[in-house]
């Protein structure tokens, strides 16, 4: 096993801890929770199944960006799932039956969405992209669905357990990511290294951030849904864009971008939540 597919492997480790942590608390009002809300529903589909890949295809299409790095950027847009994002919301002031109800409408969507996005950007960039609906399907099962209904079934059926195993499985929740990125960064520091001297952070930093700000947006004048969905518009999940470059670029290294794009949304995350908290302490004139 190379570094690179223990990557992807502990991001998807990340992935079912937080949300088996999440199943354990939440009701099923919660998980249903965006379904009741049809106009906010549509906004973000909005926000993250279109404007996103469109802002990566124009940026792909204007700047002079290494192969690896478009392919990236582009597998990134139409990997619609990102890790964490009840968490990341709330710490920004989001509510979480939002981030929670939204990662399970991307999950259930993920495998349509990926095949026709994939479909159109071979269209756009004239080749053939192959996303397969197996594969992603059983990332989907295995990282979002499974650990979201376990969690539910274990509070049903056992609150004790449920209570007894809570705490230990938030700080696993706290660590978990952390590690899977920094096995990227092991993996692809070599690469990284390389593309800081070009376009490529600048490309980074336009998509993170143009995403931000139309998530922020759409999310609407309540502080608890722009957060949530900000997160949600410029967020992915890398394991599953791993997956998709890797079955489409066998011979291209694209773990660098990746681990870079990793970086950048860390930080104009950790910027954005700031800025959100602060806002929010302000008082009105």
């Amino acid at each position: 096993m190379t570094m690179a597919d223990a990557a992807r492997i502990a991001f998807q480790i990340s992935l079912f801890v937080v949300i088996l942590g999440y199943g354990l608390t939440v009701q099923f009002a919660d998980v249903t929770y965006l379904l009741r809300r049809p106009h906010l529903l549509t906004r973000s589909l909005l926000s993250v199944l279109v404007v996103a890949p469109v802002i990566a295809a124009v940026l792909v299409g204007v700047l002079d960006l290494r192969s690896e790095v478009a392919i990236a950027l582009v597998t990134l847009a139409i990997s619609p799932l990102p890790p964490l994002l009840p968490r990341r919301g709330e710490k920004a002031g989001g509510r979480a039956q939002y981030g929670l109800g939204l990662v399970m409408v991307l999950a259930v969507l993920a495998v349509p969405v990926i095949f026709v996005a994939a479909c159109l950007m071979g269209r756009a960039f004239g080749r053939q992209y192959v996303a397969s609906p197996l594969a992603i399907a059983e990332l989907m099962l295995m990282s979002v669905l499974a650990p979201l209904v376990a969690g539910m079934v274990i509070r049903k059926r056992w609150p004790a357990t449920a209570a007894r195993i809570e705490g230990p499985i938030e700080r696993v929740q706290r660590l978990a990511l952390p590690v899977a990125m920094v096995v990227l960064l092991i993996a692809a520091a070599p690469s990284m290294w390389k593309l800081l001297g070009e376009s490529t952070l600048v490309a980074m930093v336009l998509f993170v951030g143009s995403t931000v700000v139309v998530g922020h947006v759409l999310g609407g004048p309540e502080r608890q849904s722009s957060a949530v969905l900000a997160f949600a518009s410029s967020c992915r999940h890398p394991a599953t864009a791993l997956t998709i470059a890797s079955a489409n670029f066998p011979n291209a290294d694209e773990h660098g971008a990746v681990a870079l794009y990793g970086l950048v949304t860390a930080v104009i995350g950790a910027l954005y939540s700031f800025w959100m908290r602060r806002h929010a302490a302000t008082p009105p004139a």
